[in-house]
């Protein structure tokens, strides 16, 4: 995973956790927003986000960023059976960093068991991983068949928007999110944890709007 996946998840999550600790303060969250935007600019102009990580000293940023991925789409499994064997050992290589490995994993689980949702998507989600978040065509092609499974499966939408953001469309990622939310089940527990990212998403959107506002030639 470069600088810029794990710096794009991670801005994502923390102005999450802003929005969600401080959604009682007006403003408060916007200057938060703010101040992350410029760590961001910050890092554009002085950091090397295609740098390669070192094997020896992995990135504690792709680590976490790998992490909090990988739980979003566990909480989103839907099946409560099969995939679990197949996944729980699949997730551990991920969290690794073994993106490839995990994706061989779970293509051994869906020779097992082909018409399995989770299975399609955890496939997907590691094969983006492994593409530094593009959504290449094998992972579309992953989550397209979850998708054809089980037309109502969140996880394939919230990729794709993750995908869209990370390409830099982000007006296209909050609409993908918002169908992702309206997805969810009553006792979906993934649901705010996506609701906040989704605020965190709409509050770069203003900041840009704003921004383009006070500078309309650029």
């Amino acid at each position: 995973m470069n600088g810029w996946f794990a710096l794009g998840i991670l801005a994502i999550i923390s102005l999450a956790v802003l929005v969600w600790n401080v959604r009682s303060s007006k403003g408060l969250w916007q200057i938060a927003a703010a101040v992350i935007l410029l760590g961001m600019t910050g890092y554009a102009l002085q950091g090397r986000p295609t740098t390669p990580s070192s094997p020896a000293k992995p990135l504690a940023a792709s680590e976490a960023a790998a992490i909090e991925l990988v739980d979003i789409r566990a909480d989103m499994d839907q099946s409560f059976g099969s995939a679990k064997r197949w996944l729980v050992t699949a997730d551990s290589f991920a969290k690794q960093g073994d993106y490839t490995l995990s994706a061989s994993y779970i293509q051994a689980g869906l020779r097992k068991d082909p018409n399995n949702p989770d299975l399609w998507s955890a496939l997907g989600l590691q094969l983006m991983l492994a593409s530094e978040g593009q959504m290449s065509p094998p992972a579309q092609l992953a989550f397209d068949k979850a998708r054809a499974i089980r037309p109502n499966y969140p996880a394939p939408y919230y990729f794709a928007g993750l995908a869209r953001l990370f390409a830099g469309d982000l007006d296209g990622a909050i609409l993908l999110w918002e169908k992702t939310v309206s997805l969810a089940t009553p006792q979906a527990k993934w649901k705010a944890r996506i609701e906040s990212q989704l605020q965190a998403a709409k509050a770069l959107q203003a900041q840009a709007a704003n921004a383009q506002a006070a500078n309309p030639s650029k």
